[in-house]
């Protein structure tokens, strides 16, 4: 079974994200399973699928997880809203008359 895997660090803390086709996606932090989903289908690029906080010298950050996933999977991880891993995804800008996605 083909599985796709996202690795990140932030601050000395390794996020995993695992997505496989039959048995949906996991997101770890440290080894820790923290969230699933079992979705399918991933059609909204602003919504994530998979979030959990991430406590750091007394101070929680929110790491979230997006999907865009219909015939391939794309994925990124955001910590406390900025991406910090992954595939360039969602909302798109003008520049220079093409179109680009923008990558906040």
């Amino acid at each position: 079974m083909p599985k796709k895997i996202l690795i990140a660090d932030y601050k000395g803390h390794e996020i995993r994200v695992e997505n496989t086709w039959l048995f949906g996606a996991k997101l770890y932090i440290d080894d820790e399973c923290r969230d699933t989903t079992v979705e399918w289908w991933a059609l909204s690029p602003k919504q994530s699928l998979l979030r959990a906080p991430l406590g750091i010298d007394g101070v929680n950050h929110l790491v979230e997880v997006f999907f865009l996933a219909i015939f391939t999977v794309k994925i990124k991880i955001h910590v406390d809203g900025v991406q910090i891993a992954g595939d360039v995804f969602g909302e798109r800008q003008k520049l220079h008359g093409r179109w680009s996605a923008n990558k906040t």
